[in-house]
């Protein structure tokens, strides 16, 4: 948070710069849940409403990832399939 002096540091889509509200999250640029570490480059500050945007999209891509899972373990191979 210090590195980055409490400002979110979000990249802006339209502008190409950090977002610059007052941030009060410390976030995982690669979630731990998908191999990201505790490193300061994967580390940066985020405000409420950007880390709120993120968290929804990470939880999308997990139910997505458990979905897929499921399909995939009731799918039943084809005849010349081998399964190992």
């Amino acid at each position: 948070m210090n590195r980055d002096h409490w400002m979110c540091q979000h990249i802006r889509y339209d502008t190409g710069e950090p977002c610059g509200e007052p941030a009060r999250h410390c976030d995982h640029v690669v979630p731990a849940s998908e191999g990201g570490s505790d490193d300061p480059e994967n580390l940066r500050a985020l405000c409420d409403w950007h880390v709120a945007a993120k968290d929804a999209q990470d939880a999308a891509a997990g139910r997505r990832r458990k979905r897929e899972a499921a399909v995939q373990a009731r799918r039943k191979p084809h005849p010349g399939e081998v399964r190992r």
